[in-house]
C-alpha cells in the first residue's frame, strides 16, 4: 500500500497543478485552432457551412489532437511569428517533460525526500505559463472580450509559477 507522508504530498500537489497549468494551455489552443479552422471554413465556403455535418465532424477530429499536435497546426496556418512559434514548441516539450520524465519514476519505493520537485518543474512551468499568457491574450481578443490589464501581463509567469509550487495542505 502508498501512503504518502507529507513530502510525498507536496510532491503530487505540485505535480497536479502542474499538470493542470498544461492542460490549460492544450485547451486554449484547441479554441483557437477551432476558431482559426471555422474561420477559414467560412471564408472558402461561406456562413453556410457552420450548419454542415462536415464542419462538426471537422472540429470534432481537431478538440481529438494533443497540444504538440495543435502547435504544429498553428506552426501550419502561419498566422504567429516565429518568436512566437518557439514559445509554444517550447511549452511543448515542457508539458511533455512533466507528464513523460518528472511523473515516469514515481512509484511506492520513490524516496521523497531526495527529490526536489521545485527545481525539476519550476523552469518547466514557466514555460507553460509563458506561452498560455500569449494564448490567453490572443483569446480575449478573437472573443472581442476586453484584453487583460498590463499587471496580468507582466506577472502572470510569477502567479503561475507560485500557484504550481505552493505548499499543499496535509492531514
Amino acid at each position: 500500500m502508498f501512503l504518502l507522508d507529507e513530502k510525498a504530498h507536496l510532491y503530487f500537489s505540485v505535480l497536479g497543478r502542474a499538470l493542470y497549468t498544461a492542460q490549460h494551455l492544450e485547451m486554449n489552443c484547441r479554441a483557437i485552432v477551432g476558431f482559426i479552422h471555422i474561420r477559414l471554413s467560412v471564408m472558402g465556403s461561406g456562413s453556410e457551412v457552420l450548419d454542415s455535418p462536415e464542419l462538426l465532424s471537422q472540429i470534432e477530429q481537431l478538440w481529438k489532437k494533443t497540444l504538440g499536435q495543435n502547435i504544429r497546426i498553428l506552426k501550419d496556418y502561419n498566422f504567429f511569428d516565429e518568436n512566437l512559434m518557439r514559445i509554444l514548441e517550447e511549452a511543448t516539450d515542457a508539458r511533455n517533460e512533466i507528464a513523460h520524465k518528472v511523473t515516469m519514476g514515481i512509484d511506492e519505493r520513490t524516496d521523497f525526500e531526495s527529490i526536489n520537485i521545485f527545481d525539476d518543474i519550476k523552469p518547466l512551468i514557466r514555460k507553460i505559463a509563458t506561452a498560455d499568457k500569449f494564448i490567453s491574450g490572443l483569446l480575449h481578443f478573437l472573443n472581442r472580450e476586453p484584453l487583460p490589464t498590463p499587471h496580468y501581463f507582466k506577472y502572470y509567469e510569477n502567479q503561475v509559477t507560485d500557484w504550481v509550487l505552493a505548499p499543499a495542505s496535509f492531514h
